[in-house]
């Protein structure tokens, strides 16, 4: 997987080629690449809240 930093304006943009949801502006390429990371942490918290809910309803569906 590659993650791309270029020149956006005033700043930088860091994303993730092929990945829409995952990209970051900021006004040097190290800050962001932390905000790229903080993107990446608040997905994957999102995509795990969402395989909890819908272990809980397979459960659920399962016992009826």
């Amino acid at each position: 997987m590659k993650i791309r930093v270029r020149r956006d304006g005033e700043g930088y943009l860091a994303d993730v080629p092929g990945q829409p949801q995952l990209f970051a502006w900021a006004p040097t390429k190290a800050r962001a690449r932390m905000e790229l990371l903080s993107v990446v942490e608040m997905m994957l918290d999102y995509h795990l809240e969402q395989v909890e809910m819908e272990r809980k309803v397979r459960s659920k569906l399962a016992a009826v």
